[in-house]
Order: C-alpha cells, then structure tokens, then sequence
C-alpha cells in the first residue's frame, strides 16, 4: 500500500517530534527534575506549545513496560545495573587521568658504585628526572660514560623526589641488605693485635698479606670467605683463625678426598701444642668422632655421616674449596648448611668461589650469614632474576661491580698474586693449534666430527648440551694421536711438565706415548687410591728422573702441589675458566722458583672452537665479580711443530679437503677462506689478541662462530 506525498511529511514530523521529545525527557533526567505525582515519578518537560507526555521508549509499544527483549523488567534484574567501562572524570578535582598504558616510563636504577657513593642509571631521558639529578649537593656527571653519581648520605633525597616523579620515572632502589652495610662509610682495616693470641711459630711463617688475612678472619668473627688466588697459603690462614677460636672446638675440616691428609700434616706441623691423637681422619660411618678436637673428611663422607657430624656438634668450621657446595640442591650442600647453622665459627677457602655464574655464590654466603638475604632478592639483584615458563631464572648475571664491592665489605677478602706476590715467578700462557694432518686420517672420523658440529648448530637447549657433550668425547679421540705427536716434541725440551686431560682415551693414550718413549712418569686420575696420591705427588716433586704428571683435569685441579713442573700442557679444555686456572696454579704458587709456561692443545674443527669461545665468555663475566683474574684471551701463539714431511701428498686420497677448496698436496685444504655456513662445524678464529697459527704463513686466529645471545650457561656446571 503506497503513501502519498503528505502522509510521508506528517509521518516524517511526528518522527522529528517524538525524538525531541525524548531528547528533552533524558536531558531532564539529568537534572534531576522530577515531579512526583500520586507518589509515582514523572519527568516535567518544558513547554513547547504541546502539550504531550514525555516519550520513552515504551511509547513506541502502547505504554506496556514489560514488553519483551533489553528494555523488560526481568531482563534488568538478571542483568543487574548498568555497567560503564569508565567513570567520567570530575573536571573539579583537576585534569583527567590518563591511562598507564600511554605513558612513557622511564627506570632510573641504582646501585653501589664504591664506598662512599652510588650510581643513578637510566633507560631513556627524562627532563623533570635530570633537574632532580641537578639539585643533588652531592652530584656529579661524567660526560663519557653519561652516569650521574652521589654520595650515600643524598640517597633518601634522591629516591623521595624520584618517586614524586611516578609513573613517569620508576625507581630501581638499592636493597635494605645491601644499604645497611654502606651506609657507615668507608672501613679502616682491621688491627693486627689479635695475632697475639695465636701460636708464635704459625705467626712467623705468615706473610704480611696473609698476617692481614687472618685479622680481617677474626674482625668478621670467624665467619669468613678467604679467595685468594690459588698458591697463595689459604691453609695457613685458614689453621690460624682455628688457632685463635680454640675455645670453640671441635674442629671440622672439610676437604676433597685428594688433601685429606695434606691437611692433617699440616695442622700437626703448624700447631705442635695439638696432641697427635686429637686429631683424625673421617675414613667410614664407623669411626668413632666423639673424643677428637680436630676431624678432617672429605665431603663424601661428610655427606653420609651426616647425622653424626651433627650430633657432635662442631663449633668450628672450615671449608677448604667451598665452591664444591655451589649446588643447593645436593645432599652434601644441604648437610653443610645444617653444621654451618649449629656452628660459631665459619670458614670458606677457596681460589674460585664461583666456576660459572654469580648464582653459584649464594649458598656460601648462607653458610656465613643466613639471615643476609633471601636467595629471591639476591638472585633478583645479581643474576637478573625473572619468572620463566620453567619457573624462576637465576642463570643471569647483573650489578656484578656492586656485588664485588658488597662481598669485600661483609664477606670475602681476595688477593691476586700481581697484588702480593711480585717476587713470584712469570706465568706465559701460549695456544698452540695442532698439526691437523694427525687429525684427519681418514673421511669417517672428519664425518663423525662434522655431523657432531651440525648436531650441536641445529639444536637448542638440552638437546645442544647432549650434542656438545658428545662432542667433545669425540674430540678427545680424534685429538689423542695429535696430542701424541706434539708431547714427543716436549720432550727434547728436557722440562719437567705436567699434562691435563679429562678423557681416559686421552689418558691412557698419553700414558702409552710416554711409556713408548721410555719417560718416567706418574699418573693421578679418579681411579687413583687416595693413600698413595702423596707418594706420587712427592715422587714428582723430588725425583729428578721423573719428567711427566699425567693428571686428570677433576681429580687434580686443587689441593696439590707440584712446583717441579716449568711447564703446564692442557691435552683437553673444561667447562669452566675457574678449573683451567686451578690447574695452572698447581705449578704457579709459592714455592716456585722458575717462569711457567701455560699451553692449551687447541684442534681445529672440533668442539675446541665451540668450548674456548665459551670461556672467554664466562671469564669476562667473573672478572667483572672479581672472582677470577686470568685472561684466557691474552694467549701468545704458537706454531705445533710438524713431522709430517713428504707423506703429506699421499694422504690426499684418504683425507676429505674442505668443501670449494683444492688440496695441491698442502694443508690449504683444512684452512676456511670464509665464514662456514650453519651446516659446517664451526672453526677456531679470534679471541682478542690471542693469534694461534696451524700452518706457516697462515693467519688463523680463534675465533666464536656461536650467536653471542646463544645460551651455553647451562652447561657451566657439567660435571662430565
């Protein structure tokens, strides 16, 4: 049915009327001005010369209020009251908030930065934060590393008038734990009367460093971490701060199985006043304990005899290569913590407190002081804690220069041998790359190593630590015929040396190259009686004849000495920077009277190149904690010797040259021109100045073919 033309306009102003209407209605709704009429509300509409009732929208639906859909009462009531996303903001109280998400925050952290000042770093530039930086007394602006820098006494300034400044600049406070221990000031250093109290024989073979050891010991109350580099007498200090608490015996010494007995020599010759039979050795869950005042054992037994130890109720402690316990999660850690928390008297030796990560720290410095912190702020402060989909995260590093400062200040006390020991001997550290023709014998073992390199570039985490592990077990085979080769050349330097390897291949393969050439030597590795490693040990050391220690790396690395040796050969690398500078230090202490020259057998195109780059990592991460102070990277170079001759021609056939590369009877064909593709095994290249040469006229350097955001921390504590 069609409408005409003034049936279209009539409807048309109807329209227009009801929508004013309603628009009126609403507006006096917003004022409040109703009338009430027979106690019902009904909104007053101002008069425009018609008089109508003000529309709603039940109008359109013959008044019935209980229609249907949104606008029923039954709707409403299971619905309940309107929702808004927002309340309008009341212009009265000031301008409108706006919401978090469109501001820009910038984080101005903190942290110590020596003993009288403190740092104020930021993540971007804010004005209103830099005039607060300016009217700091105490500020100070260094232009080349762009860091504002005040004294402590400013820091409740600073952070009142930081967080004013919210939520544009967020503060990154300085702890409680570690405020408390800088907000003294500066420490004098502790006073050398209380050497008085202990045995004058024991003083007069102190050195003037260690005489300082031993007060800072008692000045922290017995409860101390010594880290002095290795060689430089942490025994001594260690039996010295035991003679002063006597008063707090028994005494426990916990050590490796390896200086056991070292220790109990020790402790007889530096405190003649002990009797003989008050002093005893751990050696099964049967020994009786009760009478003794000294106990020395090992940490395997400490772990098993636990609960006696306990029941005794040693009040003195001393922890000889206390980095063993950096695991909190092990028994043996566990046991140390429960005698630590029953004892007065604490004391931690070790020349590498932490072999990987600033985590590995954290349970020592519990057993010193339990109530310091908790392992969440001091993981979230030093090792960039943070909640992962595998839970919390501690593998991380960070305020490492703080951290440095807060253990020297509570804690620690290190020496290098450059600080204290300038009479000692020179130590040259050399990389020597091997001869590859010793290598690469024939197509299957360069196949097994190249498929073992692929493995371990195409996989991550867990996976990429199983592949580098295998890895590295294949490099000690295809290294040991090398490694061979270049010992025969050692020898005609007529020095007395020492070689470290982790492998029994490589063990036993050294051991047969020296018996071959009719050498006298000795070997200590895991399978090695502990009742007889002194005799060896002291065979080497007194017997001229004896020119060789063949010693494995986690069975030798601390605890003994062997200063006959000039020269250190490492046949395979480790881990960790920490255990590689233990080793050295077996012939590099006090007591030696020669230069000592340090040599790592690297290979190319095995898992060497994946493991040094790895170090050089590790190492820059625990200098900057002040826990290690070798430099892997300052290595000079040196050419393997080769006595391949003229067989090299007739190993063309049986040796695969490098992909895109021609042979022509040299060893070009093993020297990469370019960077290798993923798929190829990375190769040795450079690692700051250290040039290690494979070849005459080749410049090949040792260099990290890994992405330097690959994680490999989790294979710092690998015990293999």
């Amino acid at each position: 049915m069609s409408c005409t033309s003034e049936e279209i306009a009539e409807k048309r102003r109807l329209a227009i009327e009801r929508l004013n209407a309603r628009k009126k209605c609403i507006g006096s709704q917003q004022t409040n001005n109703s009338v009430s009429v027979d106690g019902s509300s009904v909104q007053a509409v101002p008069a425009t010369g018609i008089n109508r009732t003000p529309l709603t929208i039940s109008t359109f639906y013959d008044g019935n209020q209980s229609s249907f859909g949104k606008s029923s009462p039954s709707f409403h009531a299971k619905r309940g009251p309107t929702a808004y996303p927002y309340t309008k903001p009341n212009q009265k109280n000031g301008p409108a908030k706006v919401a978090p998400i469109f501001v820009r925050t910038v984080t101005c952290a903190c942290s110590i930065l020596s003993e009288s000042r403190f740092v104020a770093e930021s993540n971007g530039y804010n004005e209103q934060m830099i005039e607060v930086f300016k009217q700091i007394p105490s500020k100070s602006y260094e232009s080349s590393t762009r860091k504002w820098t005040f004294e402590f006494k400013d820091y409740s300034m600073l952070q009142e008038r930081i967080t004013a400044l919210h939520p544009h600049v967020a503060l990154g406070p300085i702890p409680k734990f570690v405020l408390q221990e800088f907000v003294s000031g500066p420490k004098s250093k502790p006073k050398r009367v209380c050497l008085n109290a202990i045995e004058p024989s024991l003083v007069e073979s102190l050195l003037e460093f260690q005489k300082e050891g031993v007060a800072f010991a008692i000045d922290k109350g017995g409860r101390v971490l010594i880290a002095d580099d290795m060689g430089l007498g942490k025994t001594y200090q260690a039996i010295a701060v035991a003679d002063f608490y006597q008063q707090d015996w028994p005494l426990l010494v916990c050590t490796t199985a390896t200086t056991r007995d070292s220790w109990a020599h020790k402790i007889r010759q530096l405190l003649p006043h002990i009797p003989v039979h008050s002093i005893a050795a751990l050696n099964s869950g049967q020994d009786y304990i009760n009478e003794c005042r000294v106990l020395i054992s090992s940490y395997s037994m400490m772990e098993r005899c636990g609960e006696k130890l306990l029941d005794r109720g040693f009040g003195m402690l001393i922890f000889d290569e206390s980095h063993t316990l950096k695991n909190f999660k092990a028994k043996c850690t566990t046991v140390a913590l429960a005698l630590a928390k029953k004892a007065r008297r604490v004391v931690l030796l070790s020349g590498t407190p932490a072999l990987s990560r600033p985590v590995e720290l954290f349970t020592q410095l519990q057993m010193l002081d339990g109530r310091f912190c908790s392992f969440k702020e001091y993981s979230t402060r030093y090792c960039a804690g943070k909640q992962s989909n595998f839970g919390w995260d501690a593998s991380g590093q960070s305020n490492l220069a703080e951290l440095n400062l807060l253990l020297g200040r509570k804690f620690m006390i290190r020496r290098t041998k450059e600080e204290v020991m300038s009479e000692l001997t020179e130590k040259n550290r050399e990389t020597v790359v091997l001869d590859p023709s010793y290598l690469w014998t024939n197509e299957e073992v360069e196949g097994n190593m190249n498929s073992y390199a692929s493995d371990y570039t195409a996989s991550k985490g867990r996976q990429r630590e199983e592949a580098l592990i295998k890895y590295y077990s294949v490099t000690a085979e295809a290294k040991a015929p090398a490694v061979c080769a270049y010992l025969k050349q050692v020898l005609k330097e007529k020095k007395k040396f020492i070689v470290f390897a982790h492998h029994h291949v490589m063990l036993d393969a050294i051991a047969q190259c020296l018996a071959k050439q009719k050498v006298e030597f000795i070997r200590i590795d895991g399978s090695t009686r502990s009742d007889i490693r002194a005799t060896l040990v002291e065979k080497f050391q007194t017997k001229q004849s004896c020119h060789a220690a063949v010693l494995s790396l986690k069975a030798c690395n601390a605890g003994i000495t062997l200063t006959a040796a000039q020269l250190v050969l490492f046949a395979e690398l480790d881990w960790n920077p920490s255990t590689l500078a233990q080793a050295e230090s077996r012939a590099h202490r006090i007591g030696q009277s020669d230069n000592v020259t340090v040599r790592y057998l690297l290979a190319k195109k095995t898992a060497d190149d994946i493991i040094w780059t790895m170090l050089q990592r590790k190492q820059e991460t625990l200098s900057r904690v002040g826990l290690c102070n070798e430099d892997f990277s300052d290595a000079s170079s040196v050419q393997a010797p080769s006595d391949a001759g003229n067989i090299e021609p007739y190993l063309n056939k049986s040796l695969s040259p490098t992909a895109g590369n021609s042979r022509k009877g040299t060893l070009d064909g093993y020297i990469q021109r370019s960077s290798p593709a993923p798929s190829k095994p990375p190769q040795i290249g450079d690692v700051k100045n250290a040039d290690s040469c494979a070849i005459p006229n080749e410049n090949t350097c040792l260099t990290s073919f890994l992405n330097p955001d690959d994680d490999d921390d989790d294979l710092a504590g690998l015990e293999l």
